[in-house]
């Protein structure tokens, strides 16, 4: 339950300033914390097999598994959750306006020049 309120959560949160950029920076360092911790989640969880190699004869490894099981799913919709608010709120984004040029040149007055023809010269 826990990680379906995260991954709601998560995903209703995302993208809601798409004119703020300041707002969006927030956004995305949040979803990245959420990747990050998810994926530290799913490093240091303890998965199925390693409740096995860790029992003991007559144990019963239902505990165990209960919680690796338990805690794989919250790394992993942590994961996807940061993924997809990331996506969301990176698409959602308005697009950067090209930099006008820079023009450090003043503007240069057109002046008319005129120009004489050789049988302008020859009749003065």
């Amino acid at each position: 339950m826990k990680p379906l309120v995260a991954l709601l959560l998560s995903l209703s949160l995302a993208a809601c300033f798409p004119n703020s950029a300041k707002k969006r920076t927030y956004a995305k360092v949040a979803e990245g914390a959420a990747l990050a911790s998810g994926i530290g989640i799913l490093y240091f969880s303890n998965t199925g097999a390693d409740c096995d190699s860790m029992r003991g004869i007559g144990e019963d490894t239902d505990g165990c598994r209960s919680n690796a099981k338990v805690l794989g799913t919250v790394g992993l919709s942590l994961v996807i959750a940061g993924l997809a608010g990331f996506i969301a709120t990176v698409s959602t984004s308005p697009e950067d306006r090209p930099e006008a040029p820079a023009n450090t040149l003043a503007p240069v007055p057109v002046t008319e020049t005129t120009t004489l023809t050789p049988a302008a010269s020859a009749a003065k």
